[in-house]
């Protein structure tokens, strides 16, 4: 009668643990990195998104209506024929 608890088969039974855990633990690291990478794809987009408004305001603000206009509300400019009203 063969013996259950031999050498080979304990030697056998701790590898295949090992590469359960092993697995399991890799499994937990690429899920990990999945979630890292689709969270980096979001802040890219936003990044992206951020850079066109930029851009197309850096192409706006070369225009005299967009001067005139922050002059007019930062600074206060008026036409010599405005009248100008103060609240009090």
């Amino acid at each position: 009668m063969k013996r259950i608890f031999s050498f080979q088969n304990i030697i056998f039974a701790a590898i295949a643990v090992y590469l359960v855990f092993m697995l399991i633990s890799q499994q937990k690291t690429l899920d990990d990195n999945i979630d890292r990478g689709e969270n980096i794809k979001s802040e890219l987009a936003i990044a992206e998104q951020q850079l066109e408004e930029i851009e197309e305001e850096e192409n706006v603000a070369d225009t005299d209506e967009y001067i005139e206009q922050r002059a007019r509300e930062e600074l206060g400019y008026v036409y010599d024929d405005e009248i100008v009203y103060i609240k009090k």
